[in-house]
Parts: structure tokens; sequence; C-alpha cells
């Protein structure tokens, strides 16, 4: 015989059992196991996202050559998560993240939450905000490498330090809010500083091959004598980090911002643009201060042969729904940022002395510009190509750093290879 000789073993697993429902092993997205009930699951599911940049001007003023192009390569995101749900409605989820250019390795997230049949969710703990349309969608999914400055600029979508949020959702609408502290603090006490934040979404068209979406938002900080810094990087990241730091309120007294969202999906084409406004108010070295921010970005993405899936219960943007296919996007974006004078930085670069205001009772205007394509190549692998640039207004090009002129404009070419699981 053929086998004659050979000596077969064979392994044998043992018996699994189990003391309720039956079970259910999903590896669809992540590794997630349930009962056929769905009363009780747990999900590992993350993210690897590298980046490579190129760029030069004033993202990179704080280089060993000053302004001239530099390259970086890191890692932008590193996202481990653990998430499930107990007795029907209730859920909780722990999210361990590395991020080279900032703080390491930390647990940034930390939840649970109860579902409550007929009214809404309550989310308990340190958490992510869906706070915008762009920033609601998850990093997986955005158009560009970077969000737009907007967010940058606003603070009502920056993670919580501890809160209370709720949430109710229906076929095509969702609303949201919120209390919470971002870990802020006034300089004279103690207590933690709680925020309000209000989101509402509504899809009036809500079909197969078109989506209309719409929302606005609205966060108050109640700042207590804490301080605000206006700052941005312009969707610029680098090993130096260069971040152009408009203002300062030492003693914040007051702080609101709202912002207005719309996109339309038709087929493979999709439009979406943002508007935003913030107002701060305070005292600087004893002095009066404010600050008045507003923009807009307006972006054009054609997903070819696909469509991007729609989320209307959290209004944001899913995954396409087919893979293997390209997206070009083009996205534009205007800022205004007007402080007085006693608010407004001399020194705009917050790593290097030198990067002046022409005039510090004038405001500064960036113009922005990012163009590039993204290549879904399957439901794990995405790689994203974008050039930007952008050029601010009222920084004086006349001085010069080690005899280097200052530049008032960056330009940038970003590649981000990404495995999400």
């Amino acid at each position: 015989m053929l086998c004659a000789g050979l000596n077969i073993a064979t392994a044998h697993a043992g018996t699994v059992t189990t003391d309720g429902q039956d079970l259910v092993i999903n590896t669809h997205s992540g590794l997630e196991l349930k009962t056929t009930d769905d009363a009780f699951s747990f999900k590992i599911s993350g993210k690897i996202q590298y980046d490579m940049v190129a760029f030069s001007g004033l993202a990179a003023a704080s280089q060993n050559k000053h302004f001239a192009s530099s390259s970086d390569a890191f890692v932008r995101r590193g996202h481990l998560n653990f998430e499930g749900t107990a007795f029907t409605d209730w859920s909780y989820g722990v999210r361990v993240n590395y991020n080279g250019l900032e703080d390491g390795t930390d647990v940034d997230r930390v939840w649970i939450a109860r579902d409550f049949d007929g009214i809404g969710k309550f989310t308990l703990g340190k958490f992510g905000v869906n706070y915008g349309l762009e920033n609601a969608t998850s990093s997986s999914w955005i158009t560009a490498a970077e969000l737009p400055a907007m967010y940058d600029l606003l603070s009502g979508g920056d993670d919580t330090d501890f809160g209370l949020n709720f949430t109710r959702s229906g076929d095509n609408y969702s609303l949201m809010a919120q209390v919470a502290t971002q870990g802020d603090k006034p300089d004279d006490g103690n207590s933690d500083i709680y925020g309000y934040t209000l989101r509402a979404t509504w899809a009036p068209i809500l079909q197969p091959d078109q989506i209309l979406h719409l929302g606005i938002d609205y966060h108050d900080s109640n700042p207590r004598n804490n301080e605000t810094k206006i700052r941005s990087r312009f969707g610029v990241r680098s090993d130096a980090d260069d971040r152009m730091r408009f203002a300062d309120i030492e003693n914040t007294s007051s702080d609101n911002e709202f912002a207005l969202e719309a996109a339309w999906q038709y087929q493979s084409l999709r439009l979406q643009s943002e508007y935003y406004a913030r107002q701060v108010h305070g005292q600087q070295d004893g002095d009066d201060a404010h600050v008045k921010l507003n923009g807009y970005y307006a972006q054009i993405s054609y997903l070819i042969g696909s469509q991007r899936g729609y989320d209307a219960g959290e209004g944001k943007w899913k995954a396409p729904k087919d893979f293997g296919t390209f997206e070009p996007f083009i996205r534009y974006e205007r800022t205004s940022i007007d402080a007085n004078k006693a608010a407004s930085q001399k020194n705009i670069d917050s790593n290097i002395d030198g990067v002046l205001a022409v005039d510090r009772n004038q405001k500064h205007n960036i113009d922005a510009f990012t163009v590039g394509v993204n290549y879904f190549v399957n439901k794990n692998v995405r790689v994203t190509l974008d050039y930007l640039t952008y050029k601010i207004s009222n920084i004086d090009t006349s001085k010069n750093i080690d005899g280097r002129s200052v530049k008032d404009s960056s330009d940038a070419v970003q590649l981000r290879l990404q495995y999400a699981f």
C-alpha cells in the first residue's frame, strides 16, 4: 500500500462547550465572539497607520535648516480596541492608543453604556465624540490623510477625559447631548471644568443611490479662568511638529462655537462642506482679550465604481461598499482668525522664535488646498496619497531665522499605508 511504513498521527481537539447560548465566531471585521441571541459579545479590532511626509516652508520652520525641504516617516496611529455587550442592553469598550508624535502609548478610551429601548443610549467614561461630519467619520475612512484644519481650531471634537453622553437615533436622524470634561482645571481652583456639547443630524434623502446629510453642532467649553490656545498644524504632521499658534487667553471667561454640516452623495459622486464659528473671551495679563474664528471647507470626491456607506444613526460616513477601487478628491479650506492685540501672539510658531505677525491688530486669513487619491485595496488595506498647500496672511516675510527668509506658506506630500482589522 502507498502508506505502508508511514506513521500517521491524528490530533483531536477537545470539545468546546458553553453553559448558555451557542456561540458564534465572526472574523469579518476583527475577531468577535458572541452568543446566538446577541446578549453577550466580545470583540477585538484595531488599526495601524504608517505615514511618510515630505514638506517645506512654514511647517518646516524649526528643522535644522529652517523652512527647507524635509521628510519624516512615523507611525501615525496604532489602535487596539476591546469592546463588547452584556445582558443585551449593556456595552463597554477599552482602547489602547499609540501615537509616536505625541504621548506614546496610553489607554485613551474607557467607557460603559446602557441602551434604554424607546429612550436612547447613555455612555459614561472616557470616549470619543461624534462632532462634525468628517470628525465623526472613523480615521480609517476620512477623505484625506488628515482632517480639515477646522477641527484643530474647534474644541468640541476633542476626546473627553470623563463625561456622560446621551444619544437617540431613528431611521434617518441622530441626536446627541453631552456634559464632559477634557481635563482642564481653572487656574484658581482644583475642580474639573465640564463643558456642554450638542449635535443633531438628519438625512432627508436616504436612498440606495442618493444620500443628503444635514447637521448642526454646538459646544460651550464653560471655562472658569483656564487657558485657551488657538493653534493648528494645518494638516502637516512631522517629528518637529510645527504648530501655528495665533492666540492665547490665559484666563478664559467664555468660549463657545458651532458648526454646520452638509453632504450629498449621488452614486459615486460625493460633495461635502462644513462651516464653523467660534468666539473666546477672557483676560490676558490684566487686559481684555478676545478672538473670533470662522471658516469653511468644501470638497468633492468620486469613488470609482462604488459609493461610501453611511450610518444615519450616528450621522457619519463608513467604509466603501466595494473594494479594489480608487477615490480621487479635492478640498479647499478658508479660515479667518481675528484676535485683538492682548490675545494675539507676536511670535506665531510654537517651536521657534522669529515667525512674527506684521500687525497684531490685524486678522490672519488662511487658504488651504488639498488634492489626492485613496486606493481601497480590500476591507483591511488602504493607501492614501495627497498633496496639500496653505498660505497664512499677516506674517512678516521680511524677517529671517539664521539667514533663511521666513515663509508664510507650506507645501507637503503625504503617503499613508493603513491596515485596519
